[in-house]
C-alpha cells in the first residue's frame, strides 16, 4: 500500500480464504464503485465481520479480520472463481445465488489475532457508517485518524490458490499491462466500442471474450485488441502485412478489427485479427483469394495466368 492510499471496508462473513477467495456483494453498483475508486498497488481493502448470526466465529464479530488488494478492472460471475463445492453451499443454504457478482482478490493477508482490533474502537465512525445509506452492505473508507489507526495493524501475508478460471484471467490481464503509445491505445479504445455498437445494433453477433464475464465488455475487448495487435501481429495488418499505422488521417489506412470468420459472430482471440479498414472492406466483398491476388498485382507480381 502506497503513502497516499485508501482504505476501504466491506463487512464480510469470514476471513479471506481458500474457501472463497473473492470479494462478492450482490449489487453490481458496488463492484463499479470499486471499479472507479479502487487502485491496486494503493489502496486495500479491509474485511470487517458481521455482528450477526451469519459470522460463526464469535471470534470475528465486529472485528477487523482480513486486508486484500481484489482486482478491480473486470467484474466477475461468483460461481465460476470461487470452488465449486463452496458455491453449491451458499446456493444450499441460501436458496439461491446470493453474491452472484465478484472482483477476483490477487493479493491477501490475515489481520493478527486473536484477539482481532474490535472495529468500534478502531474505526468507530466508518463501522457506525455500515448501519446507514449506501453503507448498508456496501462499502465504506476509513479517514483520518482512523485511517492512521489501521495502517499501523500488524498482517501476515496469506497465500491464496486461485482456481484455474482467475489465474487464466489475470495472466491474459497481465499480457497487456504494459505501456503502449497513446495512440495505438486511442486505436484500440476506438474498435472496441465500435465492436459494441455493432453487438448492440446486430442480433446475432455475440461478444465472447472472457468465459467468467459478467460486466460490460469494453475492457476485455480493448486488452484483446492491443494484444493481437503487438503480440500476434507485431503492429501489421493481418491481411496484406504492411504497418499499422495508428492516428492516420487516410481513413483506407485505419485500423480495423476484422472477423476471420465472418459467419461466425464471436469476437475472441481466434476469431479477430486487425487490418486495414481498406483490406477489411476488399476481403468482406470478394473474398480472400481475390484480396490476395489484387495485393500480388499492387506489388508488381505477375498475376496473370495461361489459358
Amino acid at each position: 500500500m502506497m503513502p497516499n492510499g485508501r482504505i476501504f471496508l466491506k463487512s464480510e462473513w469470514a476471513p479471506i480464504s481458500d474457501y472463497w477467495p473473492a470479494l462478492s456483494f450482490s449489487k453490481m453498483s458496488i463492484g463499479q464503485y470499486l471499479s472507479k475508486e479502487f487502485r491496486p498497488g494503493r489502496d486495500i481493502l479491509i474485511y470487517v465481520g458481521t455482528s450477526g448470526p451469519e459470522t460463526e466465529n464469535p471470534e470475528h464479530k465486529s472485528r477487523l479480520i482480513s486486508a486484500i488488494v481484489p482486482e478491480p478492472n473486470q467484474i466477475l460471475e461468483t460461481r465460476r472463481i470461487i470452488p465449486a463445492e463452496s458455491w453449491a453451499a451458499s446456493v444450499e443454504m441460501h436458496g439461491g445465488d446470493k453474491w452472484p457478482h465478484s472482483l477476483a482478490v490477487v493479493r491477501a493477508a490475515s489481520i493478527e489475532g486473536p484477539p482481532f482490533p474490535l472495529a468500534r474502537q478502531i474505526i468507530p465512525r466508518a463501522y457506525s457508517a455500515f448501519a446507514v445509506g449506501a453503507g448498508r452492505g456496501g462499502v465504506v473508507e476509513a479517514l483520518d485518524d482512523e485511517r492512521a489507526a489501521v495502517m499501523v495493524l500488524p498482517v501476515r501475508e496469506l497465500p491464496l490458490n486461485l482456481t484455474p478460471a482467475v489465474q487464466a484471467y489475470l495472466q491474459f490481464r497481465e499480457s497487456v499491462a504494459v505501456d503502449l503509445p497513446r495512440d495505438v491505445r486511442q486505436e484500440a479504445t476506438r474498435m472496441a466500442n465500435r465492436i459494441i455498437d455493432r453487438v448492440k445494433k446486430g442480433g446475432e453477433e455475440r461478444v465472447t471474450i472472457n468465459p467468467i464475464r459478467s460486466a460490460p465488455l469494453f475492457t476485455d475487448l480493448y486488452a484483446l485488441l492491443t494484444r493481437i495487435w503487438r503480440q500476434k501481429q507485431g503492429g501489421r495488418c493481418a491481411l496484406c502485412g504492411a504497418p499499422l499505422l495508428p492516428g492516420t488521417e487516410n481513413p483506407m489506412m485505419q485500423a480495423s478489427a476484422d472477423r476471420i470468420d465472418s459467419a461466425n459472430g464471436a469476437y475472441d482471440d481466434t476469431n479477430v485479427q486487425v487490418t486495414h479498414l481498406a483490406c477489411n472492406w476488399a476481403k468482406n466483398k470478394y473474398g480472400v483469394a481475390e484480396f490476395e491476388e489484387w495485393v500480388d498485382a499492387i506489388r508488381g507480381v505477375d498475376v496473370t495466368t495461361e489459358a
